[in-house]
């Protein structure tokens, strides 16, 4: 239904295909749609003003944080972006874009009536997704009518509206998804969830999966987060993210040497985004933005500058500075200094995890 602004701003991306998923009912497992808008009725205010729920409109909504999950309530309308299906393509969707901002693990763009995700607004001085542990694949719980759904995120769109989500998203909360004359006033709830990553994006299952064990943290269950195995990450030229002479010492220079499965390798990611190795986390050295700004280890103290993301595209997105971990300078060579620089396509920003 935005698609025009965002063409016209000249959000321009590769049209590719894509085959994959299928949209699921509003699921009952997980906390009830009360018990997850009772957690965001306090709302910390991040954004740096509010937005509007259409072009030309009054900007009425904040991007609140509470209880470590980033929320917002606006309406709905009805992406039918990515892939060509019966249900989104030029001809049922006036403003239709072959694309989405993040892709599928095959690199397509996402099926907008089969996958459920939502739409973030594209950075801007008001608010910086990338900056809150969130991108592409990130968790979110929909509410509507009583009913939650879970979904990934997707796209973006306009920089000055919000509320938005997929074709499948829409039809499994029971709002009419037809992008013509779909989509909802609301109130409609969007519970993002920092620092979460579904792996393949276009994997519903474990959106549902991971959303539910999530959301029941959000909610004050006891249901343990998701834990992940230790292992080695990989970069450019298949060589693995190593802690120099492994030396636990706070400020131990992090970089690329040849794998060898040594514990100076071995990486385990946590639920709260970090990434810890010989008892110590990755940290951006004294919290640096600036491109250039060197990693090492140091003791963990839950800051944005050790808190990384992965997203679709294999990048390692850190929190503080919404840059990406790089090797220095395009080398693959043993002892290149890792460092966080503007995200971009290179191979050396491409990172396997465990």
């Amino acid at each position: 239904m935005r698609r025009i602004v965002v063409a016209l701003m000249g959000c321009a991306l590769l049209a590719l295909s894509l085959t994959t998923g299928s949209a699921q009912a509003a699921v009952e497992a997980g906390p009830s749609a009360s018990q997850l808008l009772a957690k965001t009725q306090s709302c910390q205010q991040i954004s740096n003003g509010r937005y509007s729920f259409d072009e030309g409109g009054a900007a009425t909504v904040p991007v609140c944080q509470a209880n470590g999950a980033v929320f917002f309530t606006a309406d709905m309308d009805v992406d039918c972006d990515g892939v060509r299906t019966t249900q989104c393509n030029e001809n049922t969707d006036c403003c239709f874009y072959p694309d989405t901002a993040f892709h599928t693990s095959t690199d397509q763009p996402l099926n907008a009536a089969q996958l459920p995700y939502i739409v973030l607004p594209q950075p801007t001085s008001t608010w910086d997704y990338r900056n809150y542990g969130i991108d592409g694949g990130s968790v979110v719980a929909v509410i509507y009518n009583n009913q939650v759904t879970y979904a990934v995120v997707g796209d973006t769109g306009p920089t000055s509206i919000i509320g938005e989500a997929s074709y499948a998203t829409a039809a499994s909360l029971g709002i009419n998804p037809d992008p013509k004359n779909g989509g909802t006033e609301g109130p409609v709830t969007y519970i993002v969830f920092p620092n979460t990553h579904v792996n393949p994006i276009e994997n519903h299952a474990n959106a549902v999966s991971f959303g539910e064990q999530v959301a029941t943290q959000f909610a004050g269950g006891t249901t343990p987060p998701p834990t992940q195995n230790a292992g080695s990450i990989t970069g450019i030229g298949g060589r693995c993210v190593d802690v120099a002479g492994a030396n636990n010492a706070n400020g131990t220079a992090v970089q690329l040497y040849d794998c060898n499965g040594t514990n100076a390798q071995q990486w385990t990611a946590g639920s709260d985004g970090s990434l810890k190795a010989l008892g110590k986390c990755l940290d951006v050295t004294s919290a640096g933005t600036a491109n250039g700004t060197p990693i090492q280890l140091w003791d963990c103290n839950g800051s944005s500058a050790q808190k990384w993301t992965a997203n679709a595209a294999k990048s390692l997105v850190n929190a503080g500075s919404g840059k990406c971990l790089d090797a220095t300078g395009n080398s693959s060579a043993n002892g290149t200094r890792l460092q966080i620089w503007t995200c971009g396509s290179g191979t050396n920003q491409k990172w396997t995890l465990p």
